[in-house]
């Protein structure tokens, strides 16, 4: 009995010092998967890093993840009302408007929030007060917080619209329907590579603003953040984000600053 006894305990110190014995109960997912929403599609510069970084992170975490499209404003309410785990990437304040997310607190990485004309007259931007007193048209991509924060502040409510999808935009500005469109920079300098835009003349003309951006879960998924921080972290100390920041530039060809 002696010799079972000590098994048992052993057994015991065993399983807890694997976490197999926990006091905190399994959060109640309806997916075997975490669902990421995604803003940007795999064929988009910042749709593919951001899947790169994730699929490693969740390898580690050993979590399977599923990646979904969503436009950002849809993305949005879909994580704040739980329908999905998770988003890759939204400045600081987002958390301010969301209250049902959790901010994992470390940066993923910087982007830059670029004005883009076709009209060679429209002078260099570079910043938002830069807008202030425009006579142009100005357009952006409708749920990204940044914009909805900053435009309403310098374009007068007349020459402010949205779009729901980053291609809107572009076309709309290719058309002169309007002067300046605003998005996270990369995702259309990927646009601007179709065919369609060769021959628009479309152009930077400024970076507004260049923030860091947060990886963000739905509470119910609390008890992945402590794991997700660590392994991002780790991912930046061994070089792989970065690395992964090349590998994209290469296959989309995109310069970056």
């Amino acid at each position: 009995m002696r010799k079972i006894f000590i098994f048992m305990t052993l057994a015991i110190v065993i399983l807890n010092s694997y976490g197999y014995c926990n006091d905190k109960p399994t959060p109640d997912r309806s997916s075997p998967f975490f669902v990421m929403a995604m803003i940007r599609p795999e064929n988009d510069y910042l749709g593919k890093w951001w899947r790169l970084i994730y699929t490693e992170m969740f390898r580690r975490l050993g979590v399977k993840v599923e990646f979904r499209d969503y436009p950002s404003k849809r993305a949005a309410a879909e994580i704040n009302e739980g329908r999905v785990d998770g988003e890759p990437g939204r400045i600081k304040e987002y958390i301010h408007s969301h209250p049902n997310l959790i901010r994992v607190d470390e940066p993923l990485f910087a982007l830059n929030f670029t004005a883009f004309a076709a009209n060679p007259s429209i002078p260099r931007l570079n910043s938002w007060n830069d807008l202030k007193g425009s006579p142009y048209h100005v357009s952006y991509n409708r749920g990204i917080k940044i914009c909805e924060i900053n435009l309403p502040r310098v374009v007068e409510a007349a020459k402010l619209s949205s779009v729901t999808d980053p291609i809107q935009g572009i076309r709309q500005l290719s058309v002169n329907f309007i002067a300046i469109y605003i998005d996270e920079e990369s995702g259309i300098l990927t646009l601007l590579k179709k065919p369609e835009f060769s021959n628009k003349s479309i152009r930077i003309a400024g970076v507004l603003e260049t923030a860091f951006v947060y990886p963000y879960i739905h509470k119910k998924n609390a008890d992945l953040a402590p794991g997700m921080l660590a392994i991002l972290k780790a991912m930046k100390e061994e070089g792989l984000i970065e690395l992964y920041h090349r590998q994209v530039d290469q296959e989309f060809d995109v310069y970056r600053k």
